[in-house]
Order: structure tokens, then C-alpha cells, then sequence
């Protein structure tokens, strides 16, 4: 197992570093961020005096490797808009994020288990073939445009007399409280990939009602729900379980599209603004820390599944 543990940490940090590379260089060839700052900073010895300030006049690798010890250290750099430490920007929307993309899996997991349980209770049904074209078709929409669709008919709307979903564009001077604003955007995020626990929860679990003990429980005289629910259900949950793991990653690195439709103010929105200000730190703070989070959250599922079953790291 330590091996194994060693194996997988080596290979969460080599991926990090590299995709730390590609982001300096793909922020890099995002263009000048000064470029566009007022006709006072338009002149070579201004532009050159906050290159040198800033260390863009350094080369790409120097530049990755300041970057990357910085990085150890908790320097993010500093937000060339507003001179405020990056850090503290990702600190005020990583949590927003982090709520987003829990409240999203919870809705992808309960809609999609109790949907996968009818489907295969009701198997080769009318019932099985609407849950499983449905759940599909809503899958395959581009995200961006099952997310417009559902904030133009429901933002500004109301729930039995209270204003549960705030207009988007957002008016200003308009307060919101924070479950306002993440029920769209969470209840967007969580069906946009509900094919994939329908059909696995599907599968699994006509796969475990045609199992031995299962007839057994029913030879017993056990009720239908009993049969279905205790002995069944939590079976089948096990590979649900197991893709969850890697949807929480997924969604909690992917939510920039959401987070932009929904004026959401998360990391996916200061990416989008930062990349609208040509926002080198910013943007580039946001990439390394996506990343780094899916491959923390996928080695963490590696560990516990080789943990519950030793033929994993045994092969590996």
C-alpha cells in the first residue's frame, strides 16, 4: 500500500507542474495584460517599468520556475486590477464554488439513483424507455445551452410567493441571499450529467436483482419494497459511489460555464472576468487551483477504492 500511496502522490504532482506549464503559457499567449490600461501607461517606459515590477520581462521557463516556488509557498502573485493578493480572491470564491458542486452532485445523485432504481424496477417499460431517452437527451445538450435556457425562463421567478430565483442580469443595487443564487446554476450543473448515474444505478441494479440472494430474500416472503430498497438499493450503490467521487472533481474543476450564465460568484466567474481584463494572475491562479483540485479528488477515490479492494494496487 506504500508504495502504491508514493505512486499515486508522484504522479498528482507531476501532472500538476505540467499543467502549471501549460497554463503560464497559455495565459502568456493571452497577450499583454497592460496593454489596455490608459493612454498615461501607454508608453515604452511605463509599459517596461510594470513588465519588470510584475517579472514579465523575465523568460517563460524562469518565470515558471519563480511561479511554481511561489506556489509552495502560497503566493498566488497579485491581481493587477484591483493590487489585492490573489489568494485572498480565491479564498472569497472557493467557497461558493465548493458549495455549487456539492449541492449540484447531491441533486445529480439522488435524482439519478431514485430515476436508475424505477428504470430497472420497471425494466423494457414504457416508464424505463422515457427515464433513460430523457435523462440522455438532457445530457447530450451543450451546457451552455441547457444553463441559458433554464435561467431565461426561470431567473426572476417565484415559489409560492417568494422570490426563490433572482433576475440574471442582476440589478444592481438588488440583495439576494446565497440560496437564491445557487439554486439555477446547482440544479443546472447537477442534470447536465444525469445520464451517467441513471444508466449506472440502472445497470447495477438489475445486475443485483438477478442475483441469487436476491430471489432468496423474495423466497423468504420478504416484501417487495424490502427486497428492492434494504437489500438491493445499497448494493447497487457501490459503482455509483465510485463515479461520484470522480464527478465531484469534474464538477468542482468544470463550473466555469455555469458560474458565467448565472452571474454566479464563484471561481468560474473570476475566471471569466479576469479573463475579460486580461488578468494574468488571476486567471492563471484559478487554472493551477481547478486542476490541482480534480487530481486531489481522484487520487483520494484511487486510494479508498485500493483501500476497499486490494487487487487495485496489487495490479497496478
Amino acid at each position: 500500500m506504500g508504495k502504491f500511496l508514493l505512486r499515486r502522490a508522484a504522479q498528482a504532482i507531476l501532472v500538476i507542474l505540467v499543467t502549471t506549464f501549460g497554463a503560464l503559457v497559455a495565459v502568456t499567449e493571452w497577450g499583454d495584460p497592460f496593454r489596455m490600461i490608459g493612454p498615461r501607461m501607454q508608453t515604452p517606459e511605463a509599459r517596461a517599468m510594470l513588465n519588470e515590477t510584475f517579472g514579465l520581462d523575465k523568460p517563460l521557463f524562469v518565470r515558471y520556475l519563480v511561479y511554481v516556488g511561489h506556489l509552495f509557498t502560497g503566493d498566488l502573485g497579485v491581481d493587477y486590477e484591483r493590487r489585492r493578493p490573489v489568494i485572498d480572491l480565491i479564498a472569497a470564491a472557493a467557497p461558493n464554488s465548493l458549495r455549487l458542486s456539492l449541492t449540484a452532485l447531491a441533486i445529480q445523485v439522488v435524482l439519478g439513483v431514485v430515476l436508475g432504481i424505477v428504470a430497472a424496477r420497471l425494466r423494457h417499460t414504457f416508464v424505463d424507455t422515457v427515464i433513460t431517452f430523457t435523462s440522455i437527451t438532457i445530457t447530450v445538450l451543450p451546457l451552455f445551452v441547457l444553463g441559458v435556457w433554464i435561467r431565461d425562463t426561470f431567473s426572476g421567478g417565484s415559489v409560492f410567493g417568494w422570490e426563490a430565483f433572482p433576475a440574471i442580469p442582476r440589478s444592481i443595487g438588488v440583495e439576494t441571499t446565497w440560496l437564491q443564487e445557487l439554486l439555477l446554476p446547482a440544479f443546472t450543473l447537477g442534470v447536465s450529467a444525469l445520464a451517467f448515474t441513471v444508466v449506472l444505478a440502472r445497470g447495477a441494479m438489475i445486475e443485483v436483482l438477478d442475483a441469487d440472494y436476491i430471489r432468496t430474500a423474495r423466497a423468504k416472503g420478504l416484501t417487495e419494497r424490502k427486497v428492492v430498497f434494504k437489500h438491493a438499493a445499497r448494493n447497487a450503490m457501490i459503482p455509483v459511489a465510485e463515479l461520484s467521487a470522480v464527478q465531484l472533481g469534474a464538477l468542482m474543476g468544470g463550473t466555469i460555464l455555469v458560474e458565467a450564465v448565472f452571474q454566479y460568484n464563484g471561481l468560474g466567474y473570476l475566471f471569466v472576468r479576469s479573463m475579460g481584463e486580461n488578468n494574468h494572475p488571476v486567471m492563471l491562479a484559478v487554472s493551477v487551483y481547478s486542476v490541482a483540485l480534480f487530481v486531489i479528488v481522484l487520487m483520494l477515490a484511487d486510494i479508498l477504492t485500493a483501500w476497499l479492494d486490494p487487487r487495485i494496487r496489487t495490479f497496478d
